[in-house]
């Protein structure tokens, strides 16, 4: 049965209302967990680094083998650390993730501008803003598989509205729940050196 326009006003508010109150759901669930995940990792890494170190000074109170399997487990952790908090800003690996999630989830990306570094306490700061076309469910699982990538990501400042009618025959859509996403994307990075800064390839 034919939906009147009157329905279909409706209906495209409650996808707009369904949109925003998932956006603010996504910010609290998914946002504030991952900044303070990125602060409990540089402490993990700056201590595993000193385990290392200590291990190191330990040779002679213990045997090799023993201390070659610390070493072992500790390196292991370090490299896991650096995936998360890598040392340098790997802008191709990065846009790649993010593209092959979206070919993934049915989104198309239709803008990606980074934006100039912060720099950080511990940590350099990273932005890209971003533009993305999608329906709902499929923009939320793109958003969710961002935030879920091994690299620390942190999707913010997101805005849904509803795609113009051009879009959506660009994109074929002809449900009209097509959305238009733009959000800012923070990630982190590890200066290589004490003090200085990680530069962009």
């Amino acid at each position: 049965m034919a939906l009147t326009e009157k329905d279909r006003k409706q209906l495209l508010m409650l996808l707009i209302v369904l949109a925003v109150g998932g956006s603010a759901a996504f910010w609290f669930l998914w946002r504030e967990p991952k900044a303070q995940q990125a602060q409990e990792l540089q402490a993990e890494v700056d201590s595993l680094q000193a385990r290392v170190d200590s291990a190191k000074a330990d040779l002679a109170r213990g045997t090799v083998e023993q201390l070659t399997e610390r070493m072992a487990v500790y390196e292991r952790s370090l490299g896991l650390m650096r995936r998360l908090v890598p040392a340098g800003n790997e802008v191709p690996q990065l846009i790649d993730d993010i593209a092959s999630r979206a070919a993934l989830r049915g989104v198309n990306i239709v803008d990606f501008a980074p934006q100039q570094p912060e720099p950080g306490g511990m940590f350099q700061i990273f932005r890209y803003k971003l533009g993305v076309f999608g329906r709902y469910d499929q923009v939320g699982e793109f958003l969710s598989d961002v935030a879920s990538l091994p690299r620390i990501m942190v999707p913010y400042d997101i805005a849904i509205v509803p795609a113009q009618e051009q879009q959506q025959k660009l994109y074929g859509d002809t449900t009209g729940a097509l959305l238009q996403v733009t959000f800012m994307l923070r990630t982190f990075v590890k200066p290589s050196m004490a003090g200085g800064t990680s530069e962009s390839p």
